[in-house]
């Protein structure tokens, strides 16, 4: 049996450690969203905002492409980032079945990110925001966005709440996806969430099966930020932006006063 524990990938030009989204985690990951109807939902109302920003699209954190393949398919003028060497190694594989070009996209950290083009259109979907657990980075990221940004271009950008840590912690969970077959991958998980930092960690071990039989496990340290219910409200505007709506879901239903317990918000914001 082989085991690889505690796996890094280095990017050595920026000098930082990824211990996250690894290579069974990055198969797990779009097991798990594989023909999911939320996803579907999500995927329209990212695309509607494509189709319409007649310009340079940007994703940061686009992970195994799930959003930024399709929009390239629809004609849109989209690129992307991610600091997961396996995630892009992932999404490249997927669009080389669609295109002999090279993917749009390259591996960096979303607060080193810098270039010379303006976007139409920068979006962040599926929380991944609050895998940037330090304000400083979080800080920085965010002006990064907005002076990429053009004239009047939209920055979209969705974020979990601390509405949604589980209430129940301490117990070991197990999911399973079947990938061929004969193979499997499962994922066994301990999560714990603290209040004080609003950190949620997420203790996560792979495996994949083969015949029934563990060939290959992987272990990793999940931790997300989770915002205050309007946290993310003044930040926004003090780092410029000219219009703030904020949705509770992709049908965009607008967050009233008294709503204090939705587990997703959805920011649209306008330079």
């Amino acid at each position: 049996m082989r085991f690889i524990e505690d796996i890094t990938r280095i990017n050595y030009m920026n000098k930082k450690i990824l211990t996250t989204y690894l290579k069974l985690c990055t198969e797990f990951y779009d097991l798990e969203l594989k023909d999911n109807q939320e996803t579907q939902k999500a995927l329209e109302f990212y695309m509607g905002y494509a189709l319409n920003a007649h310009g340079s699209i940007l994703e940061p954190m686009c992970g195994t492409g799930r959003f930024l393949i399709p929009m390239i398919q629809a004609g849109c003028d989209v690129e992307g980032f991610d600091a997961s060497y396996y995630m892009l190694d992932a999404l490249r594989q997927k669009y080389a079945i669609l295109n002999t070009q090279e993917a749009p996209v390259w591996q960096q950290f979303i607060q080193d990110f810098n270039n010379n083009k303006k976007y139409k259109l920068i979006f962040i979907p599926y929380g991944s925001w609050g895998l940037i657990r330090d304000r400083h980075d979080m800080l920085k990221s965010l002006k990064n966005m907005f002076e990429h940004l053009d004239s009047n271009g939209k920055f979209l950008i969705e974020i979990e709440t601390v509405a949604s840590a589980p209430t129940e912690h301490g117990i070991w969970r197990r999911g399973v996806h079947r990938r061929d077959k004969t193979s499997q991958i499962a994922v066994n998980t301990l999560t714990s969430y603290n209040n004080e930092t609003q950190i949620f960690t997420s203790i996560c071990r792979y495996e994949l099966l083969i015949d029934g039989v563990i060939t290959i496990t992987e272990t990793e340290d999940f931790q997300q930020y989770l915002y205050r219910y309007d946290e993310l409200d003044t930040i926004l505007h003090d780092i410029g932006f000219s219009q703030v709506k904020k949705y509770k879901d992709f049908s965009k239903t607008p967050v009233t006063g008294n709503d204090n317990n939705d587990p997703v918000l959805i920011y649209e914001c306008i330079k």
